[in-house]
């Protein structure tokens, strides 16, 4: 039977159920390896879908690929379950839901599973650590995992996140970033497959106030496979603040007969109104210069 497969399945394909199973913390320190003993055949009929499950989507040609395989060569990896609370002789999947998933689609009616006595806080520990060591997982759909570990107080700070995941904590810091994108960027991100954009593009953009300027970037970098270093480039312009114009006067001091003075960052100008080919008339000139500078003289005594 394909299932017997499951049941006689080699150290090395059973090490990362292994590394799962350690983070069961009920039992600190216990031996974690499955042996044949607890590894049981259940009917699909008995299994439920997880409600906890972090990945919201399905990459379906990894999916179809998984339903050859296990055609080929059966279900080589158990599924691991929890008794379900509401059900008698019900079992919920904690890992392994896409095994669950393809095992059916392949004409398979029993699976290998492992049961054990989870909580909550265990499953969706469990459930994220599967995930994000195959990296199943769209980068929306880690970090919401992480944001809700916090929020659910499984863990008190970033660092515990990532002992608890087996991932570093500079990753775990990054994805949660990704939750200050644009609401649209989020959705559209949550649609693809884990490696349709990368995370360096994502944390780009999530440099910027979500928004519409951050959306439009997102949507030039999907459509038009924008580098990493063009979308930097443009995120810094938009970063930068804006610089005044060399042109452009500070403040303008008005004086009688229309006179203006204005004062620029590296010069100022005097400005006396004078008729349309008015010819040059230099006495007159030399006594506007006289009146402007009697003014100034008179105003900054005035500040004194």
């Amino acid at each position: 039977m394909q299932a017997k497969a499951a049941v006689s399945a080699s150290d090395r394909e059973l090490t990362a159920m292994e590394r799962l199973l350690s983070l069961n913390r009920r039992a600190p320190g216990a031996a974690a390896r499955p042996t044949e003993a607890e590894i049981r055949q259940l009917s699909l009929a008995q299994l439920r879908l997880n409600p906890l499950q972090p990945r919201k989507s399905s990459d379906e040609e990894a999916l179809a690929e998984l339903v050859e395989s296990i055609r080929s060569r059966g279900l080589i990896q158990p599924l691991l379950v929890r008794p379900a609370t509401d059900e008698p002789d019900a079992f919920e999947i904690v890992v392994g839901e896409r095994r669950y998933t393809a095992a059916g689609r392949a004409g398979l009616e029993a699976v290998p599973c492992i049961v054990r006595k989870l909580d909550d806080r265990e499953a969706f520990l469990l459930s994220v650590a599967e995930n994000v060591a195959r990296e199943d997982l769209n980068p929306m759909d880690e970090a919401a995992a992480y944001r809700r570990i916090l929020d659910e107080r499984y863990a008190a700070n970033q660092g515990e996140v990532a002992a608890l995941v087996g991932v570093h904590r500079t990753r775990v810091n990054h994805k949660l970033r990704l939750l200050g994108l644009d609401p649209r960027i989020q959705e559209h991100v949550r649609g693809l497959a884990p490696s349709a954009i990368s995370l360096t593009h994502l944390e780009e953009l999530a440099r910027l106030q979500p928004g519409d300027a951050q959306h439009a970037l997102y949507l030039a970098v999907v459509e038009r496979g924008m580098s990493t270093r063009e979308l930097r480039m443009r995120v810094d312009a938009l970063l930068r603040p804006p610089t005044q114009a060399p042109g452009v006067s500070k403040s303008i001091m008005a004086f009688d007969h229309g006179v203006r003075v204005g004062i620029y960052p590296t010069k100022y100008t005097i400005r006396f109104p004078r008729a349309a080919n008015e010819p040059v008339d230099l006495p007159r000139i030399v006594g506007d210069l006289e009146r402007l500078l009697a003014e100034l003289k008179a105003r900054l005594s005035a500040q004194t």
